[in-house]
């Protein structure tokens, strides 16, 4: 996992700050700005989901994303 892990950091680092979709549980899908991340969860603000819903933050443990992408 050492690899994997190092390329999703790198990524996720570059994309601090800007706007970025993602699918949890494959079922939900949400767009927000990239706040932060840690091993374990990311953290998006200004969160809208697929149904037009909109909350301050989301926090999304890693392991339940599908995928994440940069808009």
């Amino acid at each position: 996992m050492g690899e994997k892990q190092y390329l999703l950091d790198r990524t996720l680092e570059a994309w601090k700050g800007k706007r970025v979709a993602l699918a949890v549980s494959n079922e939900h899908s949400f767009t927000g700005i990239l706040e932060d991340f840690d091993e374990e969860v990311v953290l998006i603000r200004d969160v809208s989901d697929i149904a037009g819903n909109k909350a301050k933050a989301l926090v999304v443990k890693i392991e339940d994303m599908n995928w994440i992408m940069l808009l």
